[in-house]
């Protein structure tokens, strides 16, 4: 996932929608294993959040059970379903394993599943809810996204403040999971279109973005609303409908034994 500090780099997280036929009920833990962990609890202090994965490590600070969870199963925290204290108590977590051996970012999310259920004894299950959602789609008339002018480059995608995106041959699955991120709500690609884009949106938050301190609500006449910003400046729209959401449900989940 990269480094998350208090959302501020959150969109690498990708949402699981419409999929509950390709997923079991029951999720049982992997055997893909760290062979060291330790886990205690944050500081009270402590002010924003990371999870860094590195080869053969993880490392966490200031974390809930729950951002685990999200990170382990590769979900948004709001399809996540449990006591009220996985969302609260908070930890700093550093798990390794032996030896110099490249690990993948989904080995690394193996792993988690398996150290969660070992030292939190987490079991949980999946399901499928109908929820509101945001469809993208192309607006009417030819869209303005651009072409990524240099394919080869590597992606760029930057957010800012929750109020700014640049973005350089960059596919549009980053914008739709930065979108259900800003907005709390899935957002899925009906646009049609394919291939990476250079574009940049800017706007100003407004009441449909989650409240954060980072970017409150303005009232500025200059700077369009999100909506509006995705009309006018890339000829996108979202679309407000009803939709299948993945749901992970916390069926059992202890605070971790001593480590």
């Amino acid at each position: 996932m990269g480094l998350r500090r208090g959302f501020s780099q959150a969109m690498s997280m990708a949402v699981a929608l419409g999929m509950a036929s390709a997923w079991p009920q029951t999720v049982s833990a992997p055997d893909a294993a760290f062979d060291v962990a330790s886990i205690k609890p944050a500081k009270p202090d402590a002010r924003g959040y990371s999870i860094r994965p590195f080869p053969g490590r993880l490392s966490a600070e200031n974390v809930t059970l729950k951002l685990l969870i999200a990170d382990a199963y590769h979900v948004y925290d709001f399809q996540i379903s449990g006591p009220k204290w996985i969302d609260s108590d908070r930890y700093d977590l550093e798990a390794k394993i032996a030896g110099d051996v490249p690990t993948s970012r989904t080995q690394l999310r193996s792993m988690l599943q398996r150290l969660l259920a070992d030292r939190f004894g987490l079991s949980v299950h999946r399901e499928s809810k109908e929820m509101s959602v945001y469809m993208l789609e192309a607006d009417k008339g030819d869209t303005k996204l651009q072409p990524a002018r240099h394919p080869d480059r590597p992606v760029m995608f930057r957010v800012f403040q929750r109020r700014q995106i640049t973005a350089e041959n960059a596919p549009l699955e980053h914008l739709t999971e930065t979108l259900t991120w800003i907005l709390g709500r899935p957002v899925l690609d009906r646009t049609g279109l394919e291939g990476s884009f250079d574009y940049k949106l800017e706007w100003s938050p407004d009441e449909t973005q989650l409240r954060s301190q980072e970017a409150p609500p303005e009232t500025d006449g200059n700077v369009p609303s999100l909506a509006a910003a995705l009309q006018q400046q890339v000829g996108l729209r979202l679309v407000s409908r009803k939709g299948p959401v993945d749901l992970i449900i916390v069926e059992k989940a202890e605070r971790p034994r001593e480590n």
